[in-house]
């Protein structure tokens, strides 16, 4: 029933009002909005409501409008390998309970690169907004805002840096400011000028009616725009950047462009050009140029560089990233991270830029419509006997205790949950459909069954929302829009197949299957592969002789035996020949699929671990108590009081996969490919089908040791 109760968690609102202060904030190197909230003890979603325009990304520089309660800030911690509350407590002398007190959150337990207050900051002169003379907070914040530009720009000059010159002695020249030379020279917010450099001089209709120097009006070089014929290897990014404007721009200069920039067509573009690219790179850098379908995240991977450096070197980039792209880069990064792509598992924390609130929604069968609530006898007997209730409310729980995780990385969560109440839905999940704006839903977990999942599919594809199934291991062929994070039945047998194949030369490969249409295919695919194993022959009723199975054996070589059966007799009857068989020769045992009836209370443990069975599996398992306390499994037991089950662990392991990737690219499609993930007892791999969305190509391999331990061989 507790857990029942985590479903009207999101009905409860309440209010407080307070005297709303603000304080000015300069962005530092390296800072996100999740740091500015810890350290002003406030939120993202607080600071985002009074700074719009934050939810984009900020810069270094950049002024913030902070609302708070008080005039203290606070000094903030990034949780690294070895941190406990007790060992910050004593580095930053403060109390432990300080510590809870400050971060409420850190009563579950602490976790790398998590952000904690540890302490006050010593009172500086810092600027509060209300304390401004002039006007007060509102003119501090409309200050803030940004003021459209009134001057109208009528040409450009082509300047020529000489020996000497900065970007102050240019301006006043020109009569004109440092950052409108910025603005008109996009590449100056992060490289500084050098000596034969070319700048755009914009010259303003208010100034050139008389007030301009002569030597402005007679410059030759005046020039407003020309015609540029498209080469091959060109990109809209490459032009861009070589006369100095953003793509935007260029786009406004040739509104009818064509979408596919065919080399030979002619464009509008500024007279101005820049030096090369390639001639305008620093020493210690070089240019790299982005490859189809490569995402932010995989260049950070591949070069070891931070989100931040890599912004700073290439401003454009926080445009999107598009493929011909010709970025900076630090100098044989790409050589040095070689080593780097043979992790075997993806850490997307280290790569999050992208803080902006995510919204995503949950929708599984809580069936709310069939619970009376008054009678609780009813309601506990309703729990205990719906499976799919009991899925959905185990699924729900791990969700929260993910988006609470991912909020310590300053990935923070709007979450709305549907009830789709039954399979077979359709008129109704529809209805929910047309009630609720889904168009800026960054996900969708659910629906738990297939039908309704398709169904969702299809009503949202129109926005190309991603949905993620949660359980069912059917393939949709229709819709792009798909996730299937549970491995089918057709990889799983793939991963045990293929690792049997690569040491299969020596071996006497047996295959004993279950008579039926229904384990036909998968027998036609074990001998496909494997030609020169033997079949033992199965009587009526799937029952194994032990004279068939002695024609099948080998004394004199590994014996490597699938048994395909869901039939609890004839397991029951095949595993304890085999085991007979292991005092005399060498038996490994294999099947493609572990189900409930290897579980029966009629096959032995100690007759699995004997013959050292192995099977695919969509989770890891594990038979030792301490590999499996983790940091989540901890915190579930101190919020639920119990041990959570698999489905609650694949609840968290997909939410926060899911918040994860959205954390290091713009959206869930680009961070689709980059690479397997894994979590507390599941992983990810996601692959693009040719027809339909994206299949989860990562299963474990798992085997019974020796003393009944399971262990994951792959």
């Amino acid at each position: 029933m507790k857990k029942f109760l985590l479903i009207f968690l999101l009905l409860i609102v309440s209010g407080v009002t307070y005297a709303q202060q603000y304080k000015s904030h300069k962005v530092a190197k390296g800072e996100n909005v999740y740091r500015i909230a810890k350290r002003y003890n406030t939120t993202p979603e607080a600071i985002y409501k009074i700074n719009p325009t934050a939810k984009e990304g900020i810069s270094e520089g950049e002024i913030l409008a902070i609302p708070v309660l008080s005039d203290q800030e606070y000094k903030i911690h990034v949780v690294e390998k070895g941190d406990t509350v007790y060992s910050l407590s004593k580095k930053y002398n403060i109390s432990v309970e300080t510590i809870y007190l400050l971060n409420p959150e850190a009563d579950k337990g602490i976790n790398l690169g998590q952000i904690l207050n540890v302490g006050k900051i010593d009172k500086k002169n810092t600027t509060r907004l209300d304390d401004n003379k002039e006007g007060g907070k509102d003119a501090v914040l409309d200050s803030l805002k940004t003021i459209p530009e009134k001057q109208k720009i009528i040409r450009y000059i082509t300047h020529k840096v000489k020996k000497k010159e900065t970007l102050y002695s240019i301006a006043k020249n020109y009569k004109i400011t440092v950052e409108d030379i910025k603005k008109n020279n996009k590449r100056l917010y992060s490289e500084q000028i050098r000596k034969k450099d070319k700048l755009r001089i914009p010259v303003f209709a208010s100034e050139s009616t008389g007030s301009e120097p002569a030597k402005i009006l007679t410059d030759s070089r005046l020039s407003t725009t020309t015609r540029y014929t498209i080469k091959p290897k060109d990109t809209k990014y490459s032009i861009a950047r070589r006369h100095g404007i953003t793509i935007n721009e260029l786009e406004q200069l040739n509104p009818n462009i064509n979408s596919e920039f065919p080399v030979g067509m002619q464009i509008t573009v500024p007279t101005s050009v820049f030096v090369s690219l390639k001639d305008a790179v620093q020493p210690g850098f070089e240019l790299y140029q982005v490859k189809p379908k490569e995402t932010i995240f995989r260049i950070l991977r591949r070069t070891g560089i931070s989100s931040d450096s890599l912004f700073k070197m290439n401003p454009y980039l926080r445009e999107g990233l598009k493929a011909g792209m010709v970025i900076t880069i630090p100098k044989d990064t790409l050589a040095i991270s070689k080593s780097l792509s043979k992790e075997k598992y993806v850490d997307l924390g280290k790569n999050l830029y992208n803080f902006s609130p995510k919204k995503i929604a949950v929708m599984l069968p809580f069936g709310l419509d069939t619970l009376n609530f008054e009678a609780r006898k009813e309601t506990e007997g309703y729990l205990k006997s719906k499976q799919s209730l009991r899925i959905a409310l185990d699924l729900y729980s791990g969700i929260l205790i993910a988006i609470d995780s991912a909020k310590t990385r300053g990935i923070t969560t709007e979450l709305t949950v549907f009830d789709t109440q039954k399979n077979n839905n359709t008129e109704y999940v529809k209805g929910l459909i047309a009630e609720n704006d889904f168009k800026n839903t960054d996900a969708i977990i659910g629906p738990l069954y297939q039908n309704n999942a398709e169904i969702v599919a299809s009503q949202l594809k129109k926005y190309n929302t991603p949905i993620f199934s949660p359980a069912s291991r059917k393939e949709s062929e229709l819709y792009n829009n798909i996730f299937q994070t549970r491995p089918t039945n057709e990889i799983l047998q793939d991963k045990i197949i293929s690792f049997v194949e690569k040491d299969s030369t020596s071996k006497n490969i047996v295959i004993i299957v279950q008579q039926g249409a229904k384990y036909e295919e998968v027998k036609k695919k074990l001998v496909a592969k494997f030609p020169d194993a033997k079949i033992a022959k199965i009587e009526e009723g799937n029952y194994l002789y032990e004279v068939r199975l002695n024609k099948v054996l080998d004394k004199n070589k590994p014996n490597w035996v699938f048994l395909e059966s869901d039939d609890v007799a004839m397991i029951s009857n095949v595993i304890p020949l085999l085991n007979a068989k292991a005092e005399s020769h060498k038996i490994t045992l294999f099947t493609t699929d572990k189900n409930n009836a290897f579980d029966d209370d009629n096959i032995k443990n100690e007759h699995l671990s004997k013959l050292h069975m192995h099977y695919p599996s969509v989770d890891k398992e594990f038979d030792n108590k301490e590999e499996e306390i983790t940091p989540f499994i901890e915190r579930y037991k101190k919020q639920y009081g119990s041990d959570p089950n698999k489905w609650a662990i694949r609840g968290f392991d997909i939410a926060y996969d899911i918040l994860m990737r959205l954390g290091t690219s713009d959206n869930i499609y680009n961070a689709a490919f980059d690479g397997t993930t894994e979590y507390v007892k599941n992983k990810f791999n996601y692959s693009k089908k040719l027809l339909g969305g994206y299949s989860n190509q990562a299963a474990y391999l798992v085997k019974f040791d020796d003393e009944l331990k399971l262990s994951v061989v792959e």
